[in-house]
Protein backbone atom coordinates (compact mmCIF):
# COMPACT_ATOMS: atom_id res chain seq x y z
CA UNK A 1 0.00 0.00 0.00
CA UNK A 2 1.17 3.71 -0.39
CA UNK A 3 1.63 6.14 2.35
CA UNK A 4 -1.54 7.50 1.71
CA UNK A 5 -3.50 3.96 2.08
CA UNK A 6 -1.63 1.98 4.46
CA UNK A 7 -2.26 -1.17 4.92
CA UNK A 8 -5.57 -1.50 7.15
CA UNK A 9 -6.37 -4.92 7.59
CA UNK A 10 -8.21 -5.91 10.79
CA UNK A 11 -9.13 -2.14 11.36
CA UNK A 12 -12.06 -0.48 11.74
CA UNK A 13 -13.05 3.00 10.66
CA UNK A 14 -15.82 5.29 10.59
CA UNK A 15 -16.22 8.33 8.33
CA UNK A 16 -19.65 10.37 9.57
CA UNK A 17 -21.37 12.19 6.71
CA UNK A 18 -20.04 8.78 4.60
CA UNK A 19 -23.26 8.94 2.44
CA UNK A 20 -21.95 10.92 -0.22
CA UNK A 21 -19.23 13.36 -1.89
CA UNK A 22 -16.12 13.21 0.01
CA UNK A 23 -17.40 11.00 3.13
CA UNK A 24 -18.85 8.57 0.33
CA UNK A 25 -15.19 8.68 -1.47
CA UNK A 26 -13.45 8.40 2.19
CA UNK A 27 -15.58 5.01 3.06
CA UNK A 28 -14.66 3.64 -0.18
CA UNK A 29 -11.02 4.56 -0.32
CA UNK A 30 -10.61 3.31 3.56
CA UNK A 31 -12.62 0.04 2.49
CA UNK A 32 -9.86 -0.79 -0.74
CA UNK A 33 -7.11 -0.61 2.31
CA UNK A 34 -8.96 -2.92 3.98
CA UNK A 35 -10.89 -1.52 6.88
CA UNK A 36 -14.19 -2.50 7.83
CA UNK A 37 -15.83 0.71 6.93
CA UNK A 38 -18.99 2.15 9.67
CA UNK A 39 -20.68 4.43 7.08
CA UNK A 40 -22.72 7.64 9.29
CA UNK A 41 -25.94 8.90 7.34
CA UNK A 42 -28.51 10.74 9.06
CA UNK A 43 -30.74 11.10 5.85
CA UNK A 44 -29.81 9.06 3.48
CA UNK A 45 -30.59 5.71 4.13
CA UNK A 46 -30.43 4.73 0.33
CA UNK A 47 -27.30 6.37 -0.16
CA UNK A 48 -25.43 5.26 2.68
CA UNK A 49 -26.76 1.30 1.31
CA UNK A 50 -25.21 1.82 -2.10
CA UNK A 51 -21.68 2.73 -0.03
CA UNK A 52 -22.00 -0.35 2.06
CA UNK A 53 -23.48 -2.53 -0.68
CA UNK A 54 -20.45 -1.32 -2.94
CA UNK A 55 -17.55 -1.82 0.03
CA UNK A 56 -19.18 -5.48 0.25
CA UNK A 57 -19.45 -6.13 -3.61
CA UNK A 58 -15.68 -5.52 -3.63
CA UNK A 59 -14.83 -8.04 -0.70
CA UNK A 60 -15.34 -5.83 2.18
CA UNK A 61 -17.60 -4.73 5.09
CA UNK A 62 -19.36 -2.30 5.92
CA UNK A 63 -22.31 -0.93 8.26
CA UNK A 64 -24.61 2.01 7.74
CA UNK A 65 -25.75 3.60 10.98
CA UNK A 66 -27.77 6.76 11.18
CA UNK A 67 -27.08 8.89 13.70
CA UNK A 68 -27.65 12.74 14.03
CA UNK A 69 -23.56 13.07 14.78
CA UNK A 70 -24.56 16.56 16.99
CA UNK A 71 -26.45 14.78 19.58
CA UNK A 72 -24.72 12.36 22.19
CA UNK A 73 -27.08 10.10 22.65
CA UNK A 74 -27.40 9.32 19.02
CA UNK A 75 -23.04 9.47 18.80
CA UNK A 76 -22.94 6.98 21.99
CA UNK A 77 -25.44 4.18 20.08
CA UNK A 78 -23.61 4.94 16.92
CA UNK A 79 -20.49 3.86 18.29
CA UNK A 80 -22.14 1.00 20.38
CA UNK A 81 -23.56 -0.59 17.38
CA UNK A 82 -20.33 -0.21 14.83
CA UNK A 83 -18.31 -2.09 17.98
CA UNK A 84 -21.12 -5.03 18.38
CA UNK A 85 -20.99 -5.13 14.81
CA UNK A 86 -17.48 -4.55 13.23
CA UNK A 87 -15.29 -4.07 16.45
CA UNK A 88 -13.80 -1.04 17.96
CA UNK A 89 -13.39 2.52 15.88
CA UNK A 90 -9.86 3.15 15.14
CA UNK A 91 -10.14 5.39 12.50
CA UNK A 92 -12.19 8.07 12.72
CA UNK A 93 -13.21 10.62 10.06
CA UNK A 94 -15.07 13.47 11.23
CA UNK A 95 -16.74 14.54 7.76
CA UNK A 96 -20.15 15.30 8.91
CA UNK A 97 -21.24 19.22 8.03
CA UNK A 98 -23.48 21.74 6.99
CA UNK A 99 -23.77 25.43 5.92
CA UNK A 100 -26.07 28.29 5.73
CA UNK A 101 -25.22 30.56 3.24
CA UNK A 102 -27.07 33.75 3.96
CA UNK A 103 -26.71 37.48 4.97
CA UNK A 104 -25.11 37.92 8.49
CA UNK A 105 -28.22 40.02 8.80
CA UNK A 106 -30.56 36.61 8.09
CA UNK A 107 -29.09 34.09 9.92
CA UNK A 108 -31.09 33.53 12.95
CA UNK A 109 -29.43 31.96 16.31
CA UNK A 110 -31.26 28.29 15.57
CA UNK A 111 -29.30 28.30 12.06
CA UNK A 112 -25.97 29.26 13.90
CA UNK A 113 -26.59 26.88 16.54
CA UNK A 114 -27.47 24.09 14.00
CA UNK A 115 -24.27 24.93 11.97
CA UNK A 116 -21.62 24.73 15.43
CA UNK A 117 -23.38 21.57 16.70
CA UNK A 118 -22.73 19.81 13.20
CA UNK A 119 -19.56 21.05 12.06
CA UNK A 120 -17.91 21.58 15.76
CA UNK A 121 -19.61 19.68 18.39
CA UNK A 122 -20.33 16.71 16.63
CA UNK A 123 -16.16 15.96 16.20
CA UNK A 124 -15.94 16.94 19.76
CA UNK A 125 -18.82 14.02 20.40
CA UNK A 126 -17.69 11.26 18.01
CA UNK A 127 -13.86 12.08 19.19
CA UNK A 128 -14.44 11.80 23.28
CA UNK A 129 -16.50 8.80 22.33
CA UNK A 130 -13.15 6.70 20.04
CA UNK A 131 -10.85 8.46 21.73
CA UNK A 132 -10.65 6.23 25.40
CA UNK A 133 -10.91 2.97 22.93
CA UNK A 134 -7.79 4.08 20.73
CA UNK A 135 -5.73 5.18 23.90
CA UNK A 136 -5.93 1.67 25.44
CA UNK A 137 -5.08 -0.02 22.37
CA UNK A 138 -2.05 2.19 21.23
CA UNK A 139 -3.66 2.71 17.86
CA UNK A 140 -5.66 5.20 16.27
CA UNK A 141 -6.10 7.83 13.80
CA UNK A 142 -8.58 11.25 13.57
CA UNK A 143 -8.89 12.84 10.74
CA UNK A 144 -11.41 16.06 10.62
CA UNK A 145 -12.52 17.92 7.72
CA UNK A 146 -13.92 21.13 6.57
CA UNK A 147 -15.10 22.23 3.22
CA UNK A 148 -17.54 24.52 1.88
CA UNK A 149 -17.19 22.78 -1.34
CA UNK A 150 -18.20 19.50 0.19
CA UNK A 151 -21.68 20.22 -0.25
CA UNK A 152 -23.14 20.10 -3.91
CA UNK A 153 -25.11 23.12 -4.99
CA UNK A 154 -23.42 24.83 -1.83
CA UNK A 155 -20.04 26.31 -3.76
CA UNK A 156 -22.18 28.00 -6.27
CA UNK A 157 -25.03 29.31 -3.33
CA UNK A 158 -21.24 30.36 -1.51
CA UNK A 159 -20.19 32.22 -4.70
CA UNK A 160 -23.46 33.92 -5.04
CA UNK A 161 -23.65 35.07 -1.67
CA UNK A 162 -19.78 36.70 -2.35
CA UNK A 163 -21.34 38.40 -5.75
CA UNK A 164 -23.96 39.99 -4.00
CA UNK A 165 -21.90 40.73 -1.00
CA UNK A 166 -19.22 42.50 -2.85
CA UNK A 167 -21.66 44.51 -5.08
CA UNK A 168 -23.28 45.82 -1.75
CA UNK A 169 -20.01 47.13 -0.77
Amino acid sequence: MSALLPDLNHRVALVTGGSRGIGRAIALALASAGAAVGVNYRQRADEADQVVAQIESAGGRALAVRADVSSASDVTSMIGEIERRLGAVDVLVNNAGTGTFSDIESITEAEFDHTLAVNLKSAFLCTQAVLPGMRARRWGRIVNLSSVAARGAGLSAFITTLRRRVSKA
